[in-house]
């Protein structure tokens, strides 16, 4: 079975860093299409003193300036701007053949696409040369083009809690706060159940399938992929994990680990990279498994640790067991082979139906 993860939180733009001039595109209106070069200013706040500029903090796990950049309808300029140099100037090798122009600024990570397309049409609807918003822009470019400064007089308003900007320790931790609501909102919406929302720790990139149930203090974090009516126990921490239908973690630990369909990963259970947990295994308590795969329908028992072994099909591993392979040399352990209790095993071969017992 392929399974598919698309329920990330409307966060699927991933900007290429090393793009960062970009030709103007069109936008589908219902009556026309209209072109528009987007730009994202990149400011950075004395006050944070980040040396890489503020606008590179990460914001649940997506830096900053790039929920701006995933705002936009078609991929942004990205330019730096220090707040005092003139924008037209700094945007007008970039706007080629475009209509118009949206300018952003990258400390307003709030920014939704649907308030950009609301302000988009709003511009193109009244005839606006320059529409200034409370942080951004939209210009007119046949009329940029002939002007050196902007006159803007008027400020129009649009969603302002998309606006709110990101400056001090304070307000990002505001925003934070707003944008992990809008996450678990999405979730909710999408058939997921938190049982306690507070505490849970959710970053943007995350996708979780519907039907599945999320316990408190659980952290979802970086690239995870969770598919259907998934259950993820209480004090669960999951990096980069994918976790198929069905399965089943309970205070278990993922970091780049797999998780077929239907299996278990029971309590103080940590499975790291390089590491496939097949269909209807169970992995018990505080057992520890990297760079090893576990067959389907397996059963691995409490306090073991396992490495750099390839474990077939309905194998059965007792507890404090310590198998261990090498890169070079991994440990096989054929179909329905049992491991009794506190067994050892180093770049060893089992063979099928077999009982190795302690010795």
């Amino acid at each position: 079975m392929v399974e598919t993860f698309e329920k990330t939180a409307n966060f699927d733009f991933k900007l290429d860093k090393d793009e960062l001039k970009t030709q103007p595109q069109k936008l589908r209106r219902d009556d026309e299409n209209i072109s528009v070069a987007c730009f994202v200013l990149l400011v950075d706040s004395p006050e944070m003193q980040v040396k890489d500029g503020s606008f590179s903090l990460e914001v649940l796990g997506v830096p900053m300036f790039e929920y701006v950049a995933r705002a936009c309808p078609t991929p942004p300029a990205c330019l730096r701007y220090n707040g005092t140099s003139n924008i037209l100037s700094l945007i007008r090798p970039y706007l080629k053949d475009a209509e118009y122009s949206l300018v952003l600024f990258s400390d307003t990570p709030l920014m939704t696409r649907a308030n950009v397309m609301n302000i988009l049409d709003f511009a193109k609807t009244k005839g606006l040369n320059v529409l200034k918003l409370t942080r951004g822009y939209v210009f007119k470019n046949e009329y940029i083009k002939r002007v050196e400064d902007i006159y803007a007089p008027t400020t129009y308003y649009f969603e302002e809690e998309d606006f709110m900007v990101a400056t001090t320790y304070k307000q990002l931790y505001v925003v934070s706060q707003t944008l992990k609501n809008r996450i678990i909102t999405y979730h909710m919406n999408n058939g997921v159940y938190f049982a306690d929302p507070d505490s849970t720790y959710i970053e943007a990139n995350v996708s979780i399938g519907s039907g599945t149930k999320i316990g408190p203090f659980v952290s979802l974090m970086k690239d995870t992929k969770i598919g259907d009516n998934v259950i993820v126990g209480a004090r669960s921490t999951l990096l980069n994990a994918k976790i198929m239908s069905g399965a089943q973690l309970d205070a278990a630990y993922v970091d780049g680990g797999v998780i077929m369909q239907d299996a278990k990963v029971k309590s103080g259970a940590k499975i790291y990279s390089q590491t496939a947990i097949n269909q209807g295994a169970v992995v018990g308590e505080e057992t520890t498994i990297e760079n090893a795969v576990i067959g389907e329908h397996s059963m691995v028992g409490k306090n073991c640790i396992i490495e750099y072994t390839n474990c077939e099909n309905k194998v059965s591993i007792g507890n404090n067991c310590l198998i261990s392979g090498t890169n070079e040399a991994a440990t096989i352990i054929r179909e329905g082979a049992t491991i009794e209790d506190g067994v050892n095993l180093y770049s060893a071969s089992v063979q099928q139906n077999t009982r190795v017992n302690r010795v």
